[in-house]
């Protein structure tokens, strides 16, 4: 059965039948609201009949906000900023009503305003939880409506080396934590957050491999030290162990004392005093893999110590030096 009633110059059709979920949608002309009627009740007789979701996209953004975002340990602040945007301009619609034009109009209005890398966080977030809704939630859309638009390409990779001289006067004028913190940044290629988050018991120095529990991929993963590296961390064992206190066991404390806004401004503070511009901590990790690649190890390796999923995504990294490969030349 459908019913069709006019509401502030609109046409919203209502389809119930036993044995389906009642459904509605809401259209602009009258003959538009009967053409969906026939098709749902040919549908039906067919059994492929798919009912309209009445579901919010403030309400899917709202669940995957709070059943998916805190699986990202590393990215919980970021995603909750992008869902607030998402949410301020689609929270209205019915996810029904998210067009593909709709989520069109949307990315060429910000790119008016933000960069492409921003404008494709936003809308991949957006589609992830559609995805999820789809897969998991029950929510019967015949498609991703973000998944039909092209996003805008990351143009603002940054391609910035860590010269020897600037390692140099990093290592030099450093605190000694904050020092052994970027060697083994330089050496292991691991992400702020790995860092911070590295215990006594994650380390073994005989066998020269630290293990990394909590990822932004979530998958845990163990790499291979150089004996730099290893040189950095016993130097913050022995340092952290006279500076111990409190009720968590000392195996279990973190290794530095620093905070993520803290290794941050430090670094920032660090780079303006010894004259260095236009370098951030994340670039350590982009220099360690361009190293990896440099020392001659190939993509599954290299992927292996830093953990990219994606050894395509290596390929933005692999930023060698002339100088460097000459050798292998001949």
């Amino acid at each position: 059965m459908a019913t069709i009633k006019k509401r502030n110059g609109k046409y919203q059709v209502l389809i119930r039948r036993k044995g389906h979920t009642p459904a509605y949608k809401t259209f602009s002309s009258l003959p538009a609201a009967k053409k969906r009627i026939r098709i749902a009740e040919a549908d039906m007789e067919r059994g492929l009949f798919q009912p309209i979701p009445d579901i919010s996209v403030a309400e899917i953004l709202k669940r995957y906000e709070r059943e998916i975002v805190p699986q990202h340990r590393n990215a919980v602040r970021h995603e909750k900023y992008r869902l607030d945007r998402l949410r301020s301009v689609f929270g209205k619609l019915p996810v029904a009503g998210l067009r593909p034009s709709l989520v069109a109009s949307y990315r060429d209005e910000r790119l008016d305003i933000v960069s492409p890398a921003t404008v494709r966080r936003e809308l991949v977030i957006l589609r992830s939880a559609l995805n999820i809704a789809i897969r998991d939630w029950g929510v019967c859309l015949p498609s991703n409506p973000v998944a039909q638009i092209v996003l805008p390409k990351d143009k603002s990779q940054r391609i910035r080396r860590l010269e020897r001289v600037e390692e140099s006067k990093l290592i030099e004028k450093s605190n000694t934590q904050l020092r052994r913190l970027i060697i083994v940044a330089i050496e292991t290629g691991m992400r702020r957050g790995e860092i911070l988050n590295i215990k006594r018991s994650h380390i073994d120095l005989l066998k020269r491999v630290l293990f990394i529990p909590s990822t932004k991929t979530d998958t845990p993963r163990t790499i291979p030290l150089s004996t730099v590296a290893v040189s950095a961390l016993r130097e913050q064992l022995s340092a952290s162990q006279s500076e111990s206190g409190g009720v968590i066991p000392l195996h279990e404390q973190p290794l530095f004392s620093y905070s993520p806004n803290g290794v941050t401004g430090g670094f920032l503070k660090l780079c303006r005093k010894v004259g260095i511009e236009n370098l951030h901590f994340h670039d350590l990790r982009h220099e360690a893999t361009s190293r990896l690649f440099e020392k001659g190890l190939n993509p599954a390796e290299v992927a292996t110590i830093t953990g990219h999923k994606d050894t395509r995504m290596l390929m933005r990294y692999t930023h060698l030096r002339a100088e460097d490969l000459v050798g292998r030349l001949g």
